[in-house]
């Protein structure tokens, strides 16, 4: 059943409801006061106060210490429903977005946006296996579509932004890097993939240099050759599935931030990766960030 905005308006409505969601979420499984060391000791909301008193010893449980809502003046309903947007989405939410639908001012949507970025890193990901899919995009205009006064005296592509991935076939679990360009070669991408893949995997790339030599490393080395228009091997492995990804990331970066600088685009590529692996869990994925920030 999916989570709609009608559900979330009943469930989130009031700055309490949100503070109790985040106690639960926290201290859920409390089985004594941290004080006092009642057994099942009740709290109750402190009013006026993002906090819960002990019924036993007045000892206060502050619910958002230690997450990004600790010192935030933004009020918590505004918080889970830019939460809630950024799981909604296909394509992102821009921060001047937020701005005008939360009536905050740009430095705090700004803010808002790249701390929910920050909860939506998918963390250490388990070694891949099976089926693995390896592919690298470029990020960034051409130079030569570039004003002259801005090009750089490097050609072409030498000003993109390399990033790396690999995607586990049926799960979609991923593991992606942002690099630089000289980091795309086979002496930099060679301890990143055997790190990475279980050594018993069939991996599957297209024919760049920098992945020869793969077929040494794992059970199997399946190649694509693009440059014939090749999309699927004649044993029925393809890359399509990062190929996908790439195309969303690009399409979030082009359609709703236009620009996205060097410095930050880890997040961007980290928020995309986990909207697409969890793809298929839309109506828990607005849970699953709220159980990151408790």
């Amino acid at each position: 059943m999916k989570y709609t905005i009608t559900d979330f308006r009943k469930d989130y409505a009031t700055e309490n409801q949100c503070l109790d969601r985040l106690f639960q979420l926290k201290y859920g499984k409390l089985e004594a006061c941290p004080s006092c060391g009642v057994i099942n000791a009740k709290f109750k909301r402190v009013p006026k106060r993002r906090s819960y008193w002990c019924t036993e010893c007045n000892h206060q449980l502050y619910p958002t210490a230690g997450t990004v809502f600790e010192k935030t003046t933004t009020p918590l309903t505004h918080w889970f429903y830019a939460i809630f947007l950024f799981t909604t989405t296909r394509n992102g939410v821009a921060a001047k977005e937020l701005e005008r639908q939360l009536g905050v001012t740009y430095k705090t949507a700004w803010r808002m946006a790249k701390q929910i970025r920050l909860l939506m890193s998918n963390g250490p990901v388990e070694m891949l296996k099976g089926e693995v899919m390896i592919d690298e995009t470029f990020i960034g205009g051409q130079e030569k579509f570039k004003h002259r006064h801005k090009r750089s005296n490097v050609d072409g592509y030498m000003k993109r932004i390399p990033v790396f991935g690999m995607m586990e076939k049926g799960t979609n679990k991923m593991i992606t890097k942002v690099m630089k360009v000289e980091e795309i070669k086979a002496a930099h991408l060679r301890p990143i993939i055997t790190k990475s893949i279980d050594k018993d995997s069939i991996v599957v790339t297209d024919l760049f240099r920098g992945y020869m030599g793969l077929d040494k490393e794992f059970k199997q080395h399946e190649t694509i050759n693009h440059a014939q228009e090749e999309y699927v091997s004649k044993n029925g492995f393809t890359t399509n599935n990062i190929e996908g990804f790439w195309s969303s990331l690009k399409r979030m970066i082009r359609g709703t931030h236009i620009h996205v600088s060097e410095k930050y685009l880890p997040l961007y590529v980290n928020e995309t990766a986990f909207r697409y692996m969890n793809k298929d869990k839309v109506d828990t994925m607005f849970n699953l960030i709220l159980k990151k920030v408790s």
